[in-house]
This record gives structure tokens, sequence and C-alpha cells, in this order.
């Protein structure tokens, strides 16, 4: 069944904009409210910058202004010539994103120019504004009391089996227990034994495997990752599939020491063939060499590590889709769904794992369809508040606490996002795996944030993996420090004490 669902953005008021400081770089004058970059017929460019604050705002704006152009020549790259151009970094994925309205060369009059772009499901505040030429010869005014931001709806993405329930081998959701949850205020959402764990290191050893067990951990989510969030990456598929081989190489491994330890992995193809474009859309949903190679990876992976169904949680498709709002050949959902097509014909006993876009965020599940199949579970990655969970990642900023009351930060605000997945896992019977969630080290109040996410996974029933275990230091629970420069291996942490005791879980009855 199939019908059409708009995903507006929120209702926010347009973005102040008045008397902001605009900073005039090389060629660049003003007069009044005019702006004008003057290259006098060198290539060398100019321009004005400016920082606005979008105060927290998430999915799509548009940002216009009044510009007119006289001799401007036209750049030999499709990102040169006239700038009216936002620069911000995506709160969830950490990839620097450049939007700007298209070009315009030679001669026009006053005309409004435009620029759209999606912020993404996590709250964006700052952003770098741009005017002016880039490598192009030309004159240009902009009227700056024209300069307007203000949120826009960018989403029509179709609904697919809206009907469908999902079923599963040994029939989670048969059980009486959970038709009374399903009706209650806090719905436990699966009543079968739950999985605990974390993101496991690039290369885990077998005593990773064993401490993690040790911890209390049940699933570890295996990463094959290279260039992460690297733009046009992962281009030289023969050198691609070299280095897969070599990762499967190490799943083989890990899965036998996961069986000695009594412990489950999730296989995550953590970056397809093609990486991302420069505007964090991943290249195979307009790629098609891409999108084959991607499908002929899991045909590979299938193959090998068909019957193995006890030990594999899952077959994790894609790691963090991310598609933006124009039309593409191939959506999120459906070079999953090709590839979870694939895998069934030649391994029909695996379970499949299937993430939302907006790098499987919650708020992206508003729209999620299901596949028309069984025996598979929906990933969501929680890091909301990104500007509380990310503090600090990508460069300096004031710290953040947990819980904020003054913010309205605390357990009940991170049900509320939580709830577009509760009501699909409801709406579908579908189980639901939480892939990744964390809290920066240096995060004040880090650890009473993971206790209130683990507390919500656990009333829900969600099988979940902490980000990450023994991995970059900036999340591993055994550093600890004030700042990424101060970070050092502590061993115990009030956060490494918090995910064991979650890991442990509470005895099953």
């Amino acid at each position: 069944m199939l019908a059409a669902a708009f995903f507006a953005a929120p209702c926010v008021a347009a973005v102040q904009t008045a008397g902001i400081e605009w900073t005039l770089g090389r060629n660049a004058t003003r007069t009044g409210d005019v702006i004008v970059v003057d290259t006098h017929g060198q290539r060398n460019g100019g321009a004005a910058h400016a920082k606005i604050d979008l105060g927290g705002q998430t999915g799509g704006v548009r940002a216009t202004i009044r510009a007119r152009g006289r001799g401007i020549g036209r750049p030999d790259k499709s990102y040169f010539g006239l700038k009216f151009m936002f620069h911000y970094r995506d709160p969830a994925s950490g990839a620097e994103k450049w939007p700007q309205a298209d070009h315009k060369g030679g001669d026009f009059d006053w005309t409004t120019l435009e620029l759209t772009t999606d912020l993404g499901p996590t709250s964006v505040g700052e952003v770098g504004v741009t005017l002016g030429l880039q490598n192009v010869a030309g004159k240009v005014e902009f009227d700056v009391s024209s300069f307007k931001v203000e949120p826009f709806a960018l989403y029509e993405f179709p609904r697919h089996n809206q009907d469908y329930k999902v079923k599963y081998p040994d029939g989670d959701f048969s059980h009486k227990e959970h038709k009374e949850h399903k009706a209650s205020a806090s719905p436990r959402l699966c009543v079968r034994k739950q999985l605990r764990g974390a993101m496991l290191p690039l290369d885990p050893t077998e005593d990773d495997i064993k401490t993690l067990a040790e911890w209390g951990g049940t699933i570890g989510r295996f990463q094959m990752s290279r260039n992460f969030q690297k733009i046009d990456a992962n281009l030289d598929f023969p050198e691609y599939e070299k280095w897969l081989d070599g990762r499967l190489d190490l799943l083989e491994k890990v899965l036998v020491w996961a069986r000695k330890y009594g412990m489950k992995i999730c296989v995550d193809l953590h970056v397809p063939p093609g990486s991302i474009r420069d505007n964090s859309e991943m290249r195979m949903f307009t790629d098609k060499a891409c999108l084959d190679l991607y499908i002929k990876c899991w045909e590979k992976i299938a193959r090998r590590f068909k019957g193995n169904a006890d030990v594999i949680y899952g077959y994790d498709l894609l790691n963090e889709p991310h598609q933006n709002r124009h039309e593409v050949p191939f959506s999120y959902w459906d070079a999953q769904r090709l590839a979870a097509e694939a895998i069934r014909r030649i391994d029909p006993a695996t379970t499949i794992v299937m993430e939302a876009n907006w790098s499987s965020s919650a708020p992206a599940y508003e729209y999620m369809s299901p596949l028309a199949m069984d025996n598979v579970i929906y990933e969501v990655h929680m890091y909301i508040p990104s500007d509380y969970t990310h503090q600090g990642v990508h460069g300096w900023s004031p710290a953040k606490k947990w819980p904020d009351e003054s913010k309205e930060w605390n357990k009940e605000m991170l049900r509320a996002k939580l709830a577009p997945v509760v009501a699909f896992a409801q709406r579908h019977d579908a189980r639901i795996f939480v892939g990744e969630f964390s809290a920066i080290a240096w995060a004040p109040g880090a650890e009473r944030y993971l206790k209130d996410c683990i507390e919500l996974f656990d009333e829900y029933g969600w099988d979940w993996c902490y980000h990450a275990f023994n991995e970059w230091r900036g999340w591993n629970v055994e550093y600890a420090g004030e700042s990424r420069e101060k970070l050092r291996r502590v061993g115990d942490t009030p956060r490494k004490r918090v995910l064991i005791e979650g890991l442990k879980g509470k005895k099953e009855k």
C-alpha cells in the first residue's frame, strides 16, 4: 500500500537577520544596505562574511537575498562563481556542508537569489554566510536589507507497506505480555531476552570480545569502515572489494570469539562504495555503479556467512543513510530494499537490519516504512541533542550540561524525541535496535545522559549498542578529561560504571 507523506519543517519563526554584522573581505565595499564585490576585471574574487544564529532550527530552511550583477565570468568549476552560500557542520554526521544558490553569470538586474538546505533532524545553531565571487571576474551587488532566512518544508517521501506486521522466527509478538504493554503508557515493545552491547573497535581482538562479555555485553557491532565521511572516497572498486575481503577475513575470527564468549555480532557495512558527495548524500543514490557494487558486496557477505544465524545478530545494511531533498534514482529506502532482497535469495535465515534516513535518527521514523519482509530489525541512532552529545568534537564550544531544565533537556525530552520510533514499532510489530548512542567524554553529566538513554531503551525492550567500546578515546568510557586535549586513560569513570550496570541489566524472569 502506498500513501504520500509530507514531512514538513517545524513551525519556527523566521530567523532574525536585521542588524547582523558583515565583515568585508577582498574587493568588498559597503554603502548603506548594499554590499558590492568588484574584482576590477581580475579572477581573484572577493567576499563579505557574516554569522547568523539559527536558534536550534532543524529540517529545511530557505534563505533569500536580492542581487544584481555585471560582467560576471563563467566559472570553470560548478562550485565557483557567484556566491550566496551557507557554511556549517552537520551535527549528526560531523560533515561540513556548503549549500549555495544557483550561479548566475554575465549581466542581470535586481533579482532574488534563493538558497535551500536540509539541516537534518538535529538542532543547528550558528551558520556562516558568504556573499561574493570566487575564482571569477565581475561585479555583484547585494541588498543586505532583503536578506531573509525562514523554515521551509522540503520532504515528500512515499510511504510503503503501512499495514505490514513484521514476523520473527521466535514469535516475539504472540506473547500476551506484549499486547498488555502495547496499550500502556510505557509500552515494552519486545518480551524476549534483550541484547545489550557496544560498537566494537575497528580491528577487534579476542581480548576485546572477552572483556565486553565480562562487562555483561551480549552483542557487538562489527564496523567495516574506511574513509568515513570523506567526500568521493571509495571509488576505486577493485581496491574497495579487496579491502572488504580483508574485513570479512577478520569477521571470521570475530564470529569464532563471539561463540566462545556467548555474544552475537551485528555485521555493519559502515561506508558504502562511493562514500558521500559534498552535500553529505551517499553517492550510490545517484550513481548506479556504486549501487550495483553495494548490492554485490552484500551478496558476497551473504554467501560467505550463510549458516551463521546463531551468532550473527543481523546484516546491518547501511550505516546512517543520508538522502537530501532532491529526487534521486535510488532512495535510501530502495537501496536497502534491493540489498535485502539480494541477501534473501542467498541466505533466507539471517536477520536483516535496516536503518532510517537522516543518519538513522529518531525523527526520520516519522516517514520510515517497513520492508514487506519478515525477520527485519529496524535501527535507530541516538545523539539528541547533538549540541550536548557532540560538544567540542569538531572544535571548541561552550560546555553544556545534562540535564538542563532551562533548555528542557531531560529524560522526558528524550522520550518525546523517541516517540516516532515507538509509534513505528507499535504500528508494524517491529523490533528496534539502537545501533549507536553516546555522549562525549568531557560532556558535564554524560553518565546521567547515558543512564537516561539506557533506562528508556530497557523500558521499551530495545536491543542496544553503546558507541563505542575501546575505540576513539572521546567515546571510550575508560578515558576522562575536561577537553579533547586533556583526555587520559584512567580506567574507572562514572560513564563506565553506568555502562557496565546497563550491560548487566536486570535479571530476566
